[in-house]
């Protein structure tokens, strides 16, 4: 399989993104600045950021909760909102966060040994971080360290390292309907051909590709993965492929 146009374009587009953000240096408008963490969840709806969770630099979870409005795109003139008192996720480490319709999803093992089985909490992107419920995923394999991208109607949940550190190539699909009282959850393809990992990126690509490009991660703990070749999902023909 080939890089498209429309693929270089996208990758790109990416790099551009992470110059960008990395000549902002300031917290703008919040005070005092945000804490030190790592392992954190962000996920972007509209123009809102939603950032949860992690550990703090001196190793102890983090119920740090922030919420950054972007406004004409730019990080340099957002509003960075201190939103820890209103939070209501459950603290965990080395989660995944998408937002999917009107709904931020965060998904994870929430204890530090790994071991107390996956778990989402999900909320109102709309209103800022209203409440809506948490959810016991069903079926669903208990790890953490995955990655998480969404089509705009459905979040994906892929790879990640389950409670005895075996990294695996698992695909957890989430549809969420607001008329329903839990999302409703379904098995996609298991990577095939692809190497297992934990700590990768997931992004949804937009027509004519429809497709999810992944990047990257850590291989049982000791394998830094190159980020190209990329590993390509189709979720309608259902097939990986390597690019």
């Amino acid at each position: 399989m080939q890089l498209t146009s429309t693929m270089i374009s996208t990758l790109f587009t990416f790099a551009a993104l992470i110059v960008c953000i990395s000549q902002v240096t300031a917290y703008p408008t919040v005070a005092p600045a945000p804490l030190g963490t790592f392992g954190h969840t962000a996920a972007l709806y509209d123009n809102t950021v939603f950032i949860q969770g992690g550990l703090t630099t001196k190793g102890t979870f983090s119920d740090a909760s922030y919420i950054i409005i972007l406004k004409g795109g730019s990080l340099s003139n957002a509003t960075w909102l201190d939103s820890s008192r209103r939070n209501v996720f459950r603290m965990r480490k080395f989660g995944a966060a998408v937002a999917t319709d009107d709904t931020m999803v965060v998904c994870g093992i929430e204890d530090g040994a790994q071991g107390t089985g996956m778990s989402c909490d999900q909320m109102d992107a709309t209103g800022g971080g209203g409440y809506l419920y948490r959810d016991q995923p069903p079926k669903v394999s208990n790890r953490y360290g995955m990655a998480a991208t969404s089509d705009g109607s459905k979040a994906y949940f892929i790879g990640g390292s389950n409670s005895i550190k075996q990294d695996t190539g698992t695909v957890d699909i989430m549809t969420y309907s607001p008329n329903a009282e839990y999302a409703q959850w379904s098995k996609g393809l298991d990577m095939l051909g692809i190497l297992p990992r934990k700590f990768h990126t997931a992004t949804w690509v937009d027509a004519p590709l429809n497709e999810i490009v992944m990047m990257g991660g850590l291989a049982d703990d000791t394998v830094t993965l190159p980020l190209s070749p990329v590993a390509v999902y189709d979720p309608v023909a259902s097939n990986w492929t390597s690019v």
